[in-house]
């Protein structure tokens, strides 16, 4: 009766320490792994997603499109922080409506192929809407790849860009 007794203790320890051990080695792997973001870009209203893609390890990615006023290219450069997406960087040729006139304390402006560039900005968004154009097709660039809006949502539509894990 010994015998069995033991021989039920050593089974059921064994396999207590692999359940504890495999759910050791689970709860740990997110430490020892970088989990890729992802580049979500949604409908604003039903959520329906167009778009997913992953981000270079920097987070950054950046929205370029045709300025409606002045009909110049204006790019527009975004990194998560925190969870949270903030412009960084602005780009454009020309002034006008929308357009940045001034700079704010701590922010650069340099000249830089025919192109003003904005730098160090922190701007905090809670929401970043786009909205697909008819004429102008805005691009999402990720490291070196580019995506016509256009191409991946209908139209007119409202986007909202988020980042998920």
């Amino acid at each position: 009766m010994n015998i069995k007794v033991s021989k039920l203790y050593a089974a059921t320890t064994f396999f207590v320490v692999a359940v504890i051990l495999t759910l050791s080695i689970i709860s740990c792997k997110p430490l020892f792994t970088d989990p890729v973001q992802y580049l979500i870009m949604a409908n604003a209203y039903t959520d329906e997603v167009y778009f997913q893609e992953p981000l270079e390890e920097d987070g950054v990615f950046s929205v370029s499109y045709t300025h409606s006023v002045n009909k110049t290219n204006v790019e527009e450069y975004y990194r998560l922080e925190d969870g949270d997406l903030y412009l960084f960087k602005a780009r454009y040729r020309s002034f006008g409506a929308g357009v940045a006139t001034e700079i704010a304390p701590g922010q650069t402006l340099r000249y830089e192929d025919g192109y003003m560039v904005i730098e160090n900005m922190h701007y905090k968004l809670p929401s970043l809407i786009y909205k697909v154009g008819t004429v102008s097709d805005p691009l999402i660039h990720i490291g070196q790849n580019t995506w016509h809006m256009k191409e991946l949502a209908p139209s007119l539509t409202s986007v909202r860009f988020t980042v998920q894990q």
